[in-house]
């Protein structure tokens, strides 16, 4: 597994910017999927035809190392849940509630990589 979480900004929680809330059953097969320290995945904007990727975020916010195959099949499983998701927008996926945000992405935090 890699080191490397992929994301260069910090996940920021705009208020009142809901989407939707995701049944049970798909967080909980998400959930069986990554890596027990996930608590946000955040489905990362999509850029000049490249596919989106998802980075995993524990409770504290930090970054949880996953492979590129797993960010690949996080969006991919987060994007046909929810088709027509703007893929100008971030969105994040609270794992303990399902509920799935638009959100802003901050400037590079200053965490060492």
């Amino acid at each position: 597994m890699s080191s490397f979480s992929g994301t260069t900004t910090v996940p920021t929680r705009p208020a009142g910017i809901e989407i939707a809330t995701a049944p049970a059953s798909f967080v909980e097969a998400l959930v069986g999927l990554l890596a027990p320290d996930s608590a946000i995945v955040r489905l990362d904007r999509g850029s000049h035809g490249f596919p989106r990727t998802a980075s995993a975020f524990d409770v504290h916010r930090w970054p949880v190392p996953q492979s590129l195959p797993e960010r690949q099949m996080a969006a991919r499983w987060i994007v046909q849940h929810f088709p027509g998701l703007d893929a100008r927008l971030a969105h994040e996926l609270d794992l303990a509630t399902g509920r799935l945000t638009a959100v802003a992405a901050a400037e590079p935090s200053a965490m060492a990589a």
